[in-house]
Formats: C-alpha cells, sequence, structure tokens
C-alpha cells in the first residue's frame, strides 16, 4: 500500500521543499499575510514595572496624550503576531505630536528587531494638522494614517 503512494509522497516532500526558509517571506504569499497584519495593531502590553501612557491618534490628524512604554507585547501588531519586545514614545497635544516605536520578532517574520541606540530601527512619525505633512528625518517612516 505504501508503494503506491510513496511516488506522491516524495513529490509532494519535493515541492513543500523547495521555496526553503522563503516559504512566507519573500513569496507572494508571504507579501499578502504581511500586508493583512498591517492593518491593525491588537493585543496587550506587559511590562515588568508598572508604567502610565494615555495617547490617542485620530487618523494621524488629532494627537492627544504622552507615554513611554518598554515590555512584552502578545497580539498583532507591527506586522507580525505572538509574543514581541515593544518600545514606544508617544505625544500629542492636539494638533502635533510624535510617534516612535520600535517593534521586536514576532513569531513570523525576523527583521532584526529595534535597538534604541540606532534610530533607523525605529519606526517614527510626525502627526497632527500641524506636523503631518513633515517627513521623518530621523528613522524609517511608519504607515500612515495610524
Amino acid at each position: 500500500m505504501l508503494q503506491r503512494f510513496a511516488p506522491g509522497l516524495v513529490l509532494a516532500a519535493l515541492l513543500a521543499a523547495l521555496p526553503g526558509c522563503t516559504l512566507l517571506q519573500g513569496t507572494y504569499p508571504g507579501n499578502r499575510i504581511k500586508d493583512a497584519l498591517d492593518m491593525i495593531d491588537v493585543g496587550v502590553t506587559i511590562t515588568p514595572t508598572s508604567q502610565v501612557s494615555f495617547y490617542m491618534a485620530s487618523l494621524s490628524l488629532i494627537t492627544l496624550g504622552a507615554g513611554q512604554v518598554e515590555g512584552r507585547y502578545y497580539g498583532i501588531g507591527g506586522g507580525d503576531l505572538g509574543s514581541m519586545r515593544i518600545w514606544y514614545n508617544h505625544c500629542g497635544d492636539g494638533a502635533e505630536g510624535r510617534e516612535e516605536v520600535g517593534w521586536g520578532d514576532g513569531w513570523l517574520w525576523r527583521f532584526g528587531g529595534y535597538d534604541l541606540r540606532n534610530p533607523e530601527t525605529l519606526d517614527c512619525q510626525n502627526v497632527g494638522l500641524a506636523a503631518i505633512s513633515e517627513p521623518p528625518f530621523d528613522a524609517r517612516p511608519s504607515g500612515r494614517p495610524t
């Protein structure tokens, strides 16, 4: 019985092995999965110490609040899902604000994480009606609108 299915199993194994490590990353289906994960951030952040943050950004036009938090994020966020390190520093006064976010590696992708000493590893953007046209000169741009 196994002899009858052996050629099909061997062919299936070879086809599955061809993409190698790029089964998700760098392929059309992988890019569509990444696009879908970029559309929403929903999760819970847990920190080892008490930290307070209140921040709201409505379509990147009206921002209000402030906060700086570093901890572990569980959910969908930063274009990935699972458990990942997160750092964010947000502030806004209603008319203009600034967002800086560092995402660690989740379960699907390996971005390399973030390093607070290297702004190139952070997603940054100016937000608010007074600042939305200003480019972030010091790091990677985030998606707009938030």
